[in-house]
């Protein structure tokens, strides 16, 4: 082909499309991905190390039926932690926020408060509450997990609202997460908690209750037409089937 073929072809097919350059990541974006993504990712990694090498111990420590209760609770855990890592590494970008000083600071030093009371001096091992303590932990844990099953990618520490989640345990509660970890902080702490576990586990209950309305509001700003009338139908703390069936 001659060159005035070439030339004749390329101005056929009009002028060649100029890429545009990359956009330059900005300062919250950066923020966003340390603060909001990568630095909560590795803090939950550490518990997800924790409780995959305590599952591992418990699975050896088995010596009567009640003891399967507490491996459960270990794998319970540990699928907990491991959605925590994968969920705020992967979250959605959010359509409505709270982050006042005093909402932010409530919301983590409540979440830190649950972690820490294991940690804190006990007021000695009461036999009896054992079995019954596990049993409410566990329970705690699968109603959380159930939760975060159907969250999913909307998960945050603070007040933030991603999407509307209405099915699944979503259904029947408002708060189904909040719920579960409220019932898995007490059962933990039930059968060992001195005074200053048992005011940290309160302060951890009183912060829950207030991110609960905090998230309301968010989430009635973010979605207008959908969330009041979700909210009627659904009750804020315990389940009822009943209502939420009929």
């Amino acid at each position: 082909m001659a060159a005035a073929d070439v030339e004749e072809d390329v101005r056929s097919e009009g002028p060649i499309p100029v890429a545009e350059p990359p956009r330059l990541r900005t300062g919250r974006y950066w923020r966003e991905l340390f603060f909001g993504r990568l630095l909560p990712a590795v803090f939950f990694s550490l518990f997800l190390v924790r409780y995959l090498l305590t599952f591992w111990e418990s699975l050896h420590s088995v010596h009567r039926p009640f003891d399967y209760l507490f491996v459960l609770q270990q794998l319970l855990a540990l699928a907990y932690f491991t959605m925590l890592v994968v969920l705020y590494s992967t979250r959605l970008p959010a359509r409505g926020t709270d982050h006042r000083f005093a909402v932010v600071l409530i919301a983590f030093t409540g979440t830190f408060s649950a972690m820490a009371a294991s940690f804190l001096p006990g007021g000695g091992r009461h036999d009896l509450l054992v079995i019954p303590a596990d049993i409410m932990a566990t329970a705690g844990l699968a109603y959380a997990v159930w939760g975060l099953a159907y969250l999913r990618r909307s998960f945050s520490i603070v007040p933030e609202a991603r999407r509307l989640v209405t099915g699944g345990p979503y259904a029947f509660s408002r708060h189904p997460v909040y719920l579960g970890e409220i019932i898995t902080a007490l059962g933990i702490n039930l059968a060992t908690a001195g005074w200053p576990s048992a005011l940290a586990v309160l302060y951890f209950v009183l912060c829950e209750l207030l991110r609960m309305r905090w998230e309301e509001g968010v989430l009635s700003r973010a979605f207008p037409n959908d969330y009041p009338a979700y909210a009627n139908r659904v009750p804020r703390y315990a389940p009822n089937p009943f209502k939420a069936l009929t």
